[in-house]
């Protein structure tokens, strides 16, 4: 799986709010979002921002059930400086509702606190990531997130928590790990960070800048 480039777009409607692609992914926060305009994308995609009265986050959202954030580096030329990335819907509905005492539970820093204990299974280094790269990545995570477990993987039944953050070299880094008992960690995986989880990965980052 390739990881889509940001493309480019430019804002072409002000004055005609369009509600279809809010209702379609959040009808029942549809009171707390505010339309703020319309943007085309290079490839002729139209997305509608929406932005939270109280959170100011923004949505941007097609008419196909895709979500899109907003990227913007001073390097880039003036007419280049507008560019959105296609991320997972459901996870930027979150961000965007995310009150300041709500948003611990979406970013949680130095987990390693919460542990006496880390320790490793076989599988946890066979992707060449070393047990200091891991422990720097659980002790500054970005982000902590809970999935199910899958069948077949060890520890089975226990929910796995994902653990995105960058190495000490900056390298971003994704640690799966499940907690066997409250004050244990147990890291079961460890690869550079999949396309899967840049999106969501980048988002934080760029929101805690």
């Amino acid at each position: 799986m390739h990881r889509l480039r940001p493309k480019r777009g430019r804002v072409i409607n002000y004055e005609a709010p369009v509600w279809e692609p809010l209702i379609r992914l959040a009808p029942q926060y549809l009171g707390e979002f505010m339309w703020m305009h319309e943007v085309e994308l290079e490839d002729g995609i139209r997305l509608h921002a929406y932005k939270h009265h109280e959170t100011r986050r923004y949505l941007h959202l097609d008419h196909g059930g895709r979500a899109f954030v907003f990227i913007w580096r001073e390097d880039w030329s003036d007419d280049e400086d507008s560019r959105y990335e296609e991320s997972d819907p459901q996870w930027l509905l979150e961000l965007a509702l995310a009150r300041p005492d709500q948003r611990a539970t979406l970013l949680r820093q130095n987990l390693s606190a919460e542990f006496k204990r880390i320790r490793w299974t076989r599988s946890a280094t066979k992707h060449r990531i070393s047990r200091k790269r891991i422990r720097y990545v659980v002790e500054n995570c970005a982000l902590a997130l809970e999935q199910e477990p899958s069948a077949g993987d060890p520890a089975a039944g226990d929910k796995r928590l994902v653990l995105l953050g960058a190495d000490a070299g900056g390298v971003p880094i994704e640690v799966i790990a499940v907690e066997p008992s409250g004050d244990s960690l147990l890291v079961i995986h460890a690869m550079e960070l999949r396309p899967r989880f840049r999106n969501m990965y980048e988002e934080v980052r760029r929101w805690q800048r």
